[in-house]
């Protein structure tokens, strides 16, 4: 496959598009959402794991990005979830607001939930409590915000 478009190269090979997250902290944690929801009995999960297939490409005005992980619930309706991992770093970084405003459209679009996935523990201090107020600053409707 040949790429010709630059904008079309950028976004997939951006950080936000790869199929399997690079960054250590983050993988650790999908990987404990990915066997959770597994063992619960969730369907069509998608990750981006090695071992997994990875969510599709979200396609945004800005830029197109992947989510960290998908799945459908067991209730009547299958309802799906889009998961975010989200690290004490990634909380104050400015580029992750056009990445969870184009999750939470995605997640209105498909009537899915949306759901971020912190650490329990950081050095820099509780990390549900700074990304709660982040998200309610973007008027950002979550339905989940997971401490692992």
């Amino acid at each position: 496959m040949e790429i010709n478009d630059t904008n079309q190269k950028e976004a997939l090979f951006s950080p936000g598009c790869e199929p399997v997250v690079e960054d250590e902290e983050r993988r650790r944690l999908l990987w404990l959402m990915a066997e959770y929801f597994r063992t619960i009995g969730y369907s069509d999960i998608k990750a981006r794991l090695p071992g997994f297939m990875p969510p599709p490409v979200l396609s945004g005005t800005i830029e197109d990005h992947r989510p960290d992980f998908t799945c459908r619930q067991t209730d009547s309706a299958h309802t799906p979830i889009i998961l975010e991992i989200v690290t004490p770093s990634m909380v104050d970084d400015a580029l992750a607001e056009n990445r969870w405003s184009l999750l939470g459209s995605a997640a209105k679009l498909y009537n899915a939930e949306l759901h971020f996935v912190v650490p329990k523990w950081s050095p820099l201090g509780p990390v549900d409590a700074a990304l709660k107020r982040r998200l309610a600053r973007m008027e950002l409707t979550v339905n989940r915000v997971w401490t692992v």
